[in-house]
């Protein structure tokens, strides 16, 4: 009989199989399915339905929504520039902000609770006065990481949330991603309905453009977080 492993487990597992597609030079998606054999499964894409984090939507629905909870204190130093790393052989300012973000992509019980989670982000920045943010800032990147960009369709009424870097809303990794493995990002409503949250002179889906990322001005932020409701209103009227 083959396990079911837990959230904090399959984490584990990416991570052996990024340092084993490093190692290897094999492919990443290569590299899960050989530590998906290791762990019992014929695939990844198994032993991923099979856990506490992609289960059953009964084994879903059981975990709390994930919470956004940051003071506008904290929110204030995530904005802060991070201190200019020193020495041989580290990373660079920016990278060592990137650095900072945690991945999420697996902690949202659905695509509901990962735009109420991004409301109130949202929500909490627009407390802080003063609104400017840099590429060695954390924030930053959380916004293009853990921010939904886009509804990305992956058939017909079937969509995804994606950040930024069309990965899974909440995913740091830059690396290649299988929609399929993050069901609990998946959102069932008529195409169409898309519109509706869509950013002006965007297509369809999308939440905001390179001329009106959240992160530019708290006039974008704002804007942003209008139309982050409209989304939640769809998913709760459709999911």
């Amino acid at each position: 009989m083959t396990a079911s492993f837990t959230i904090a487990q399959v984490e584990r597992f990416k991570r052996e199989a990024k340092r084993l597609h490093r190692d290897t030079h094999i492919s990443h998606s290569q590299a899960l399915d050989q530590i998906a054999s290791a762990n019992g499964y014929s695939n990844w894409s198994l032993l991923a339905k099979n856990s506490d984090a992609h289960g059953t939507p009964k084994a879903k629905s059981a975990r709390p929504p994930f919470r956004f909870i940051r003071t506008p204190e904290l929110m204030r130093l995530a904005l802060l520039k991070v201190p200019e790393p020193r020495g041989w052989g580290h990373p660079t300012r920016t990278d060592y902000a990137q650095q900072q973000v945690e991945d999420l992509s697996s902690a949202f019980t659905s695509p509901q609770n990962a735009v109420e989670f991004a409301i109130d982000y949202v929500t909490c920045l627009l407390t802080v006065p003063r609104f400017k943010l840099y590429s060695a800032a954390p924030a930053y990147w959380e916004m293009r990481s853990w921010l939904p960009y886009s509804c990305h369709s992956v058939e017909d009424g079937t969509h995804i949330l994606v950040n930024r870097s069309y990965k899974p809303v909440g995913q740091v990794s830059k690396e290649w991603a299988n929609y399929a493995e993050f069901p609990n990002l998946h959102a069932h409503f008529a195409n169409d309905l898309r519109r509706n949250f869509t950013a002006q002179g965007s297509s369809d889906g999308y939440l905001f453009n390179d001329g009106c990322p959240p992160w530019h001005s708290r006039v974008d932020a704002t804007a942003y977080l209008d139309r982050l409701r409209v989304l939640n209103q769809v998913l709760n009227n459709y999911n």
